[in-house]
């Protein structure tokens, strides 16, 4: 072998002396590298290999070179030497690579383990909470069952009971005490006649039978017979309802309210009420604007009656036994417009005479005791 060959064999040898590991394994870029690392220690074995074959062959074609001989078997050992030490730590390093990973792949089994240990709990709990929703429905059924059979219970109670006496609204309205207030509230029958034909013309000007829902003592419906207006009445009282029979009027012993929801749609004239509204509360009285309004034909007008608030009428208002409170203009006009009455106005029969006011309130309504609401439909 030339003395090129075996130079050529002894650069190959130093430079494959050195294996250059990486001097961390346990990060990522490391592990990977640790794959690799075998591929690259064969190959360096193999051209280590390859230059120490070289140098036995040259030292064996040397021949007498004793000197040369000499000095190529130390540099073979001490090739052989890096050798070993190489393997050596590059064992060491892959052991310790080794060890680092598996004590990582440990603690991952380990978080594994913990987190099935509470997704275990987790499911429990939720076993638990079904289990819990499933008793409460369970228990809101059997609820709902029970009060159904109350309510059954009761139901069948209520109707073998025995039925209490109906009890009217205003149970005073039928005692015998309403005539006598009349006489004391308006006075002698015949002034009441005369103060209340005034409001003849708006009658007549409606062309239809009349119904007064507050009949008293008749005198409204003697001035409606003196003047041949068709009229009739309807009260509770049986007292009201027999003095009105002995003066030949028209009186149905009946709640006024139950007469209007009878009364045909649209087949009267005029609906009139003295004193009638005040002995009323609001829902009364919402439903008494509501059934007259569909009583009422094109044309037709309610009239009602009442004292003044704002006048001097309150003192008739505090005689009355029957009387629950004061209506307020305002509050009737509400109602009248609410039932759908086109046309509402206000008047005051003692600031002068009826026909011909103005639809507004007189100069000195608040001298009146009286004011009357008068709706068209």
């Amino acid at each position: 072998m030339s003395h090129a060959r075996l130079a050529d064999a002894i650069v190959r040898l130093e430079k494959h002396r050195n294996l250059n590991l990486p001097l961390r394994s346990r990060d990522l870029f490391g592990r990977f590298l640790l794959r690799l690392l075998w591929k690259r220690q064969l190959k360096w074995q193999v051209d280590f290999n390859l230059a120490v074959r070289d140098a036995v062959d040259a030292l064996s074609q040397g021949g007498g070179r004793a000197a040369a001989s000499e000095d190529l078997a130390a540099e073979v050992e001490k090739l052989r030497t890096a050798d070993q030490n190489i393997m050596a730590g590059l064992n060491q390093r892959l052991y310790a690579a080794i060890g680092g990973i598996r004590t990582e792949v440990t603690d991952l089994r380990l978080r594994l383990v913990d987190r099935e240990t509470a997704a275990d709990d987790i499911g429990a709990r939720l076993d638990r909470i079904e289990r819990r929703l499933a008793e409460l429905d369970s228990a809101a059924l059997d609820t709902r069952l029970r009060h159904a059979q109350l309510d059954l219970f009761l139901d069948q109670a209520r109707a073998a009971a025995p039925r209490p006496a109906e009890v009217s609204a205003a149970p005073d309205r039928s005692s015998a005490l309403e005539l006598p207030v009349a006489h004391l509230l308006d006075g002698p029958v015949d002034g009441t006649r005369s103060a209340r034909a005034a409001y003849l013309p708006v009658v007549r000007a409606a062309h239809g039978p009349v119904l007064d829902v507050s009949p008293s003592r008749g005198e409204w419906l003697e001035v409606l017979r003196s003047a041949d207006v068709p009229a009739s009445g309807a009260s509770a009282n049986r007292f009201v309802v027999k003095h009105c029979g002995e003066l030949g009027l028209s009186v149905e012993e009946a709640d006024p309210l139950d007469v209007l929801a009878r009364t045909a749609k649209r087949s009267l004239g005029a609906v009139t009420a003295f004193r009638f509204v005040e002995r009323r509360d609001a829902a009364s009285l919402s439903r008494f604007f509501d059934l007259a309004g569909q009583a009422l034909k094109p044309g037709g007008v309610l009239l009602l009656e009442t004292p003044n608030p704002d006048g001097p009428g309150m003192a008739d208002f505090h005689v009355d036994p029957f009387a629950q409170r004061p209506v307020h203009p305002t509050f009737l006009r509400f109602l009248a417009e609410v039932a759908g009455f086109c046309r509402v106005e206000v008047r005051y029969p003692d600031s002068g005479p009826l026909d011909g006011w103005p639809a507004t309130a007189a100069p000195d309504s608040a001298r009146a005791g009286r004011y009357c609401l008068l709706a068209w439909t």
